[in-house]
């Protein structure tokens, strides 16, 4: 629990501010450990520079499919390709514990680094349907506000995207 809830979490943190978004709540990893993790039906992993945690994954699991859920690292370890580990040991311990299928997750259509991250590993894209009620779904560009939210999000302190994911993330997620 500790792992998810202390030092992935402060990966996530720093991840989500780099990215200009909001940070769920330490809460939602906790109940996410509690509801999810304990009860067999997903896995954390860490990837240690000495003692640091520079990169971490939550993977959900069941009926023989593992899933990437949550992602994030430490930028300035980049070079030594933490992701990469991360993601050998995930598929590897989805091998050993019998899944049959490995899921990427779901990635926005803008987002053409993490596209090509997972496509180097054999992923193959194929789009998500959503259903919604109202207008038709549309691919966009973020708006003139979102791009504004990310930016100052991006510049100030990790304590404001923590403060904006406690309030906001009950509306958005």
């Amino acid at each position: 629990e500790e792992e998810l809830t202390r030092s992935f979490f402060e990966l996530h943190v720093r991840t989500r501010r780099r990215l200009g978004v909001p940070v769920q709540p330490r809460r939602f990893f906790e109940l996410l450990w509690r509801l999810v993790i304990q009860r067999g039906l997903g896995h954390v992993l860490l990837v240690l520079e000495g003692d640091r945690p520079v990169a971490g994954a939550v993977f959900l699991s069941q009926s023989g499919t593992v899933v990437y859920k949550f992602g994030a690292s430490d930028e300035r370890s980049w070079s030594l390709r933490p992701n990469n580990v991360l993601f050998a040991e995930a598929i590897r311990h989805g091998c050993e514990t019998g899944a049959h299928t490995f899921d990427f997750g779901r990635t926005d259509a803008i987002d053409a680094g993490l596209r090509s991250f997972k496509a180097g590993w054999g992923a193959t894209e194929r789009p998500l349907a959503y259903t919604r009620t109202g207008s038709a779904p549309v691919l966009r560009a973020p708006s003139a506000a979102a791009r504004a939210a990310a930016a100052t999000i991006r510049r100030s302190p990790q304590w404001v995207a923590r403060g904006l994911g406690e309030t906001l993330y009950r509306y958005a997620g």
